[in-house]
């Protein structure tokens, strides 16, 4: 049933832009509607939907409802770099191919299986199940804040107190066994900032001091050296302890004890200039992306500005990091700008609930040592907005993917194995059933 659903569901062009996500949304209304499952559609624009499923609870729930959510959207496919049709839901040499095969259509298939696999056999339930597939996940979470702030739908997803989302990273090695499990338990947070400034405009053949681009040039030299304070989280600690069991001494010695590598100047130097992924983990960090000035080789332009991808860890403000970048550049003249009106504030969640212990359970029994560890994303996932609801929403898949297949999604060719597509529908319904079910 569920190798079956994703070719179909693979078949649907949710490309975003423009989304479409209609056309998913009735997609997956006519399977849960067939299982007898109450199911809504809200399209809040021309072929822009969510769609909202609950499988109640008989009688008086005693817990409260555990959410499944995924994102219906896909980012655009070019068909003239792929081997097979982008949206041909094909299966070759063991591979389902796909746009959206990774990212994430084969999750929201492993969701809807478990939903109607509950209904199927009749589990008793002691909690509500809720089914949320949302549009417009990969441009701005406009269908994920549609769906919690829409009457007769926020109360209910608020209500919630578990959720299983996008955001978890399984490794398959390269002699077909698993590495690990990562179950996404933090997220930092976005903030793009516009730094601009304006100056004296003149010849290029007389060189000013005061021009705009010297004056944003020199802004961007204080960002790009400096250093933001580090800070070790609980679910980062344990990630990199865990990771430290699969590396080369010399390296484990690092992650190991990351507080006390933190304490020595030497140890620091060779994280910085090695491994910006684990920088990443351990402070704030600030990308110079984006500068703008000037429009012909010989004129000095009168103004100038650069775009700078921030990223915060949990626990951090925005209004902070603003104010320490203004002490950083130390001059008035260049301004600080957000360049979105939106900000989802940066993410941490407990590992002391009955999902994460469930996962960790499922994942110990069916792959025994193989190490469950947490992860924090440094990108963003719509766990960014169903947290601050009080939610204790993880990115967790037991889907296991090669590091090709990982690569794949929002590339040429996404794919994942049929094997492993398989074999993480048990492991998922487990989940869900032994924290919905008495």
């Amino acid at each position: 049933m569920a190798v079956s659903l994703l070719e179909e569901y693979l078949r649907v062009d949710t490309s975003n832009p423009p989304g479409n996500e209609l056309h998913a949304a009735l997609f997956m209304k006519k399977v849960l509607e067939r299982e007898g499952i109450p199911t809504e559609v809200d399209e809040f624009a021309p072929g822009r939907a969510n769609l909202l499923a609950t499988l109640a609870a008989p009688g008086p729930a005693r817990k409260r409802a555990l959410l499944l959510t995924n994102h219906m959207d896909v980012v655009p496919a070019d068909a003239s770099r792929w081997s097979v049709a982008p949206f041909g839901g094909i299966v070759k040499d063991g591979s389902m191919y796909g746009r959206g095969a990774v990212d994430m259509k084969s999750e929201g298939i492993l969701q809807l299986v478990a939903l109607v696999r509950l209904k199927r056999e009749k589990v008793p339930l002691d909690r509500d199940v809720l089914f949320l597939a949302t549009a417009d996940e990969e441009i701005d979470f406009a269908g994920a804040a549609r769906a919690v702030s829409r009457k007769g739908w926020g109360d209910r997803l608020r209500a919630c107190e578990l959720a299983i989302a996008e955001g978890g990273e399984n490794r398959l090695g390269t002699d077909g066994k698993p590495e690990y499990f990562g179950i996404q338990t933090a997220q930092k947070a976005t903030f793009w900032l516009r730094r601009s400034t304006t100056g004296t405009p003149g010849h290029g053949s007389r060189p000013l001091a005061d021009s705009a681009l010297d004056r944003l040039i020199r802004a961007l030299e204080r960002i790009r050296s400096h250093r933001t304070a580090f800070k070790v989280l609980p679910s980062v600690e344990r990630q990199l302890r865990d990771e430290a069991a699969r590396m080369p001494p010399s390296e484990a010695a690092l992650y190991r004890d990351i507080r006390k590598t933190l304490q020595d100047p030497e140890s620091i130097r060779a994280i910085e200039a090695g491994d910006p992924a684990l920088v990443a983990l351990l402070r704030n960090t600030v990308a110079i992306t984006v500068v703008k000035a000037g429009y012909k080789t010989n004129v000095i332009p009168g103004t100038a500005e650069a775009e700078l991808d921030v990223r915060l860890l949990p626990g951090e403000s925005r209004e902070a990091f603003r104010a320490e970048l203004e002490r950083v550049i130390d001059d008035e003249s260049v301004t600080i700008t957000p360049l979105e009106e939106t900000f989802h504030p940066p993410t941490d969640v407990s590992m002391d609930t009955d999902l994460f212990r469930a996962i960790e359970t499922v994942l110990h029994r069916r792959y025994p040592g193989v190490p469950v560890m947490t992860r924090m994303g440094t990108g963003a996932t719509e766990n960014a907005l169903y947290r601050p609801l009080g939610i204790a929403s993880y990115g967790f898949t037991p889907l296991l993917t090669t590091k090709d297949e990982d690569a794949s999604q929002h590339s040429d060719d996404e794919r994942l194995s049929e094997a492993a597509f398989r074999q993480a529908v048990a492991p998922f319904f487990d989940v869900v059933a032994a924290v919905a079910s008495r």
